[in-house]
């Protein structure tokens, strides 16, 4: 069944992140206005003095994100400074979180269709006092013929942030600086976590480098991916794409190179009523095919084969001849 404006519930508040890109903006917040949310909170980080004409353009944005022709209370975040991708979004979060108990968040890249506030506002109140259930995410990337028809979404230990919901119980876990990182690692629990040799080898060098400071200024989500991580949060994921991403390319922070499956991506219809699991379990082929397909290539794989076969110390000292195998 398909959903119209009419349907879609408007109690589940908005967070609307934006900074320098009005094309994509303008999309997204058209999406928004479709499902008219009774409450809207608008984020946005400051110009960064590097940029000329920065400052302008992010004006402009402001006043897209802010442009409410419906009965709508809006609030806004707007900072001065620069603060980051890291900082500003995280910050802007748990601000959103002091003012509601749940909502939706939408950064400016992120085109849902409508059935995602709809899919999302029903998984905010299904799970609203299951711990276990620490985020709704509004991707699907799997091809059609891989994926379980039988329900309307399946539970997943991986993160999906390009539109997601969550309840301020499981962000007011969050922690940016992840606490208890090295602890947790020297009594090597992640080490059972992930179902791959690939998959911890990956996770934990992106960790590794978000802890260190390496990808520190740019990046919250992996703190956020930790921190579900530390509290054996799932997140639900829909069994139809209900968002695409319209940020990569050369304006992006993180997504500047094209990828076919991304580019591939389709806006999908939800049926409705939704058909809901019997039971609260990771889907774990999904979780690793889902993985395999974005995360890896045959020659990454290869490469992880080798790293676990050969002794560390000849990596090491290979290291510093060939930069192949990091």
């Amino acid at each position: 069944m398909k959903s119209t404006a009419s349907e879609v519930s408007l109690k589940a508040p908005v967070l609307f992140l934006v900074f320098n890109r009005p094309e994509v903006t303008w999309q997204v917040f058209e999406a928004i206005r479709l499902a008219k949310p009774r409450q809207l909170f608008v984020a946005a980080d400051g110009p960064r003095n590097d940029k000329p004409g920065e400052a302008e353009t992010c004006r402009k944005v402001r006043e897209i994100a802010t442009d409410v022709d419906w009965e709508c209370e809006v609030s806004t975040l707007f900072q001065k400074e620069n603060r980051g991708c890291g900082e500003a979004v995280s910050e802007a979060i748990t601000w959103f979180f002091s003012h509601v108990k749940e909502g939706i968040i939408l950064e400016d890249d992120c085109l849902p269709a409508l059935d995602f506030f709809r899919f999302c506002s029903e998984m905010l109140r299904c799970y609203r006092h299951d711990t276990r259930i620490m985020q709704v995410g509004g991707n699907n990337l799997l091809p059609l013929k891989h994926r379980d028809h039988e329900y309307s979404y399946f539970f997943s230990n991986h993160n999906y942030i390009w539109g997601w919901a969550t309840w301020k119980r499981a962000w007011d876990l969050f922690s940016y600086d992840m606490k208890y990182y090295e602890k947790v690692g020297e009594k090597r629990y992640h080490d059972q976590y992930f179902q791959s040799f690939d998959e911890q080898d990956y996770f934990q060098y992106v960790f590794d480098r978000t802890y260190s400071g390496a990808d520190y200024l740019t990046s919250w989500d992996y703190q956020w991916q930790y921190t579900r991580m530390l509290n054996a949060g799932l997140t639900v994921v829909p069994s139809k794409n209900l968002v695409v991403n319209l940020g990569f390319g050369k304006d992006a922070t993180h997504t500047v190179s094209n990828n076919a499956i991304i580019n591939s991506m389709k806006l999908e219809p939800m049926d409705f009523p939704l058909r809901h699991p019997e039971f609260v379990m990771v889907d774990r082929h999904m979780d690793s095919a889902i993985f395999k397909r974005l995360f890896t290539t045959r020659w990454s794989r290869t490469k992880q084969r080798i790293k676990r076969i050969v002794p560390k110390g000849w990596l090491e000292g290979g290291k510093k001849y060939f930069n192949l195998l990091y």
